[in-house]
């Protein structure tokens, strides 16, 4: 096993990253070893959320084989009537080997499916205090809840938040300009044109990108389930929005972590 392979140092070690997707899930079972494979190769680092315990715990597992993730352990607002006793027995457990909290936060979308807002609002209240007390990163859902996240999260010390995949409005997003929040867009940015409006406006120095796989995307991707093949595109699409190279848009964003995200130096079994 080569070094490379063996251990990573540090954020620098990476030319690329997803800052959200789902790998743990059962869409990927059957491609999961060739998007690792790939994650190495290219020098990809993704951070591997989670939504339920069960993903967490194979979240968790997933990290012991791979350098190239990072562990996000959380329950997502559509599961917030999970008991927290149990996610919180797993977390004390396993905290050497969580790097983050998520996806966590709240959904407004969710209440006429019968998913209570306060009970959202539990959970994801739950969630922070977890990270804030172990000092690690969050990655937020905020659909139709965006100021409701800003207000929760305004109180809480946190190394680093992300919301995933941004849907705010373009108020927001300015107001966010100088902040230390990271927003993060994903493939439809490549062709929707609201999200663009909002992207060409977005901190450069604020920016991330991910894929949210295993959501399926349409137009040039063809309705397939999206992977971290799928970065370069985003990132194109990026320096076209803010009239920059690629070179220099990618080496921003991944300048954009480097306060705020640590890779631990582990061994792969």
């Amino acid at each position: 096993m080569d070094e490379y392979s063996t251990f990573i140092m540090n954020i620098d070690d990476f030319e690329l990253f997803d800052s959200h997707i789902h790998l743990s899930v059962s869409e990927f079972d059957s491609i999961r070893d060739d998007i690792l494979n790939s994650l190495k190769k290219t020098k990809t680092l993704a951070f591997n959320v989670s939504e339920t315990l069960e993903d967490s715990k194979l979240t968790v597992d997933l990290s012991h084989y791979s350098n190239n993730l990072l562990s996000f352990v959380g329950i997502h607002p559509k599961y917030s009537s999970s008991n927290l006793n149990e996610f919180d027995k797993f977390f004390t457990k396993n905290i050497d080997s969580i790097d983050g909290v998520g996806e966590i936060g709240l959904d407004k979308t969710y209440v006429e499916r019968g998913i209570e807002f306060d009970s959202q609002l539990i959970t994801f209240k739950h969630m922070l205090d977890l990270a804030e007390r172990h000092k690690l990163p969050v990655s937020i859902h905020s659909r139709d809840a965006t100021q409701e996240v800003l207000d929760i999260v305004s109180s809480y010390d946190l190394p680093c938040i992300i919301l995933h995949w941004f849907s705010g409005t373009e108020e927001q997003l300015k107001k966010l300009y100088n902040s230390e929040i990271l927003i993060s867009f994903g493939p439809a940015l490549v062709y929707s044109k609201s999200l663009q409006k909002l992207a060409k406006i977005s901190n450069p120095q604020r920016t991330i990108v991910e894929t949210d796989g295993p959501v399926p995307f349409s137009a040039c991707f063809e309705g397939k389930i999206a992977e971290p093949s799928f970065i370069p595109s985003i990132i194109f699409k990026l320096s076209n929005l803010w009239n920059m190279n690629f070179d220099d848009t990618s080496k921003q964003l991944i300048n954009n972590l480097k306060p705020y995200i640590s890779v631990k130096t582990k061994s792969i079994q």
